[in-house]
């Protein structure tokens, strides 16, 4: 009985901690968080100072891709001059920002990337004073600062790096338009673009965006909101589709055809079934070459979007006549979405191709504390926490799991981690004043 008073003591103390203003904190406040992004710039600094990584296979194909847009050649193969929409436009057209001002270079590119590592570490600590206090926003904010995987992923060219802050500040942007009582239009038209430049970035965030947009109007309709609220997620919804048209407009005049977002589709599809192996080893994430028939068959299909096509009909082909095999497959799946293991971002020692992953192993373990007394104390809004996670399980069920594909997940269990160290405090320190008091 008293551990479970004690845990309801501090649910409460969580729910309500945002609501009890104090002029000390207020005046640390921002004291903390620059000492925060301090913290996190110097991490990411020393990533990309000591152990700077040469673009491959994606990153050297984002760096190509914005080295030809930062030329004013258009978005194409360098080799071939063919218009392209095998990746979205969003993070080459980023690069190629940066590499108009300093040059092709990566360098210049990792820099901007450790700020906007330290900015990432900043949305994660508004997020957590958003949804729960200060508390735990600043515990979050101190634990995306040292998280390894974020650190890492600074010093190379992958576009998770401009995802993650703008998935960061949509989550915020969609919290305080549910809190507007003012200027909610404007909040609503500031989520629709945060949405569409989070797609055009990441086109795997599609999911986060449907997600996002049923989840708010649930709300609206569990609060039982006017007709204004409604209408605020028209704007979002419209707001969105034209942060988008610019790119829909081109691949139509490209491709003679609707391609919603990249034609990448079909070999990502594929290549989660039938991917490359090294022996017996399948190598998920990697695109399967002209070793494999159906490769070869389907370059002959025309052009990127007809292979695309062939290649994604065939694998619902091939599913359907051996189902069994999608099942099969699926606790390997499942094994690298979860695994406290880094095959792509971390530096590895000499001799080794993967890095344990201490702080998404500790941090996931703090974050089923914060789950269990987030639910208990039933903080509004904490379902903004969950379209990442969902939209990870998803992709991983309908394609693969892995470290990268697992990013968008990993500030929920941040911030679910700090709750837990929160509890683990306010217990401790209600434990302690008890046996003063005793004393």
């Amino acid at each position: 009985m008293m551990f479970t008073a004690s845990i309801k003591g501090d649910t409460e103390s969580i729910a309500s901690d945002a609501e009890r203003p104090t002029d000390t904190w207020e005046r640390r406040w921002h004291w903390w968080l620059l000492a925060i992004f301090l913290l996190a710039f110097a991490l990411r600094a020393y990533a990309v100072v000591c152990y700077p990584a040469v673009p491959v296979t994606d990153a050297a194909h984002y760096h190509q891709l914005a080295t030809d847009l930062a030329r004013g050649r258009g978005f194409i193969y360098t080799d071939t001059g063919v218009p392209t929409a095998f990746r979205p436009i969003g993070y080459p057209a980023f690069l190629a920002g940066i590499y108009a001002v300093f040059g092709p270079d990566p360098r210049a590119a990792y820099w901007f990337q450790v700020v906007l590592g330290g900015i990432t570490v900043l949305l994660v600590a508004l997020l957590g004073r958003l949804i729960f206090g200060r508390r735990e926003a600043l515990l979050s904010g101190l634990l995306a600062a040292i998280y390894p995987g974020f650190i890492w992923l600074s010093r190379v060219l992958l576009s998770e790096n401009l995802a993650l802050p703008l998935l960061l500040a949509t989550l915020c942007a969609a919290a305080l338009l549910l809190r507007a009582e003012r200027r909610r239009f404007l909040w609503a038209a500031a989520l629709g673009v945060l949405l569409g430049l989070g797609v055009l970035v990441r086109s795997n965030n599609s999911l986060i965006v449907a997600l996002l947009l049923l989840g708010l109007f649930v709300s609206f309709w569990k609060r039982r909101e006017g007709r204004r609220a409604y209408l605020s997620l028209g704007v979002v919804v419209a707001v969105l589709l034209l942060t988008l048209l610019p790119w829909e407009v081109r691949n139509y005049r490209v491709f003679h055809r609707v391609v919603p977002l990249t034609t990448n589709d079909g070999i990502t599809l594929y290549g989660a079934y039938w991917p490359p192996r090294v022996g017996s080893k399948r190598i998920y994430g990697n695109v399967p070459g002209l070793e494999d028939p159906a490769i070869v068959a389907a370059s002959r299909a025309g052009d990127e979007a007809d292979v695309s096509g062939y290649l994604r009909r065939l694998t619902l082909q091939r599913l359907r006549e051996n189902p069994r095999y999608y099942f099969q497959l699926l606790p390997e799946k499942l094994f690298y979405m979860v695994a406290p293991v880094d095959w792509e971002t971390f530096p590895h020692r000499p001799g080794t191709e993967r890095s344990f992953n201490v702080g998404y192993a500790l941090s996931s373990v703090l974050a089923l504390f914060g789950f269990w007394v987030s639910i208990r104390c039933r903080v509004p809004h904490q379902w903004l926490l969950w379209p990442g996670p969902i939209s990870v399980l998803v992709q991983t069920l309908i394609f693969y799991g892995g470290p990268r594909y697992r990013l968008p997940a990993e500030p929920t269990i941040i911030l679910l981690a700090s709750v837990g160290v929160s509890w683990v405090l306010s217990t401790a320190s209600r434990r302690s004043r008890r046996m003063r008091g005793r004393d």
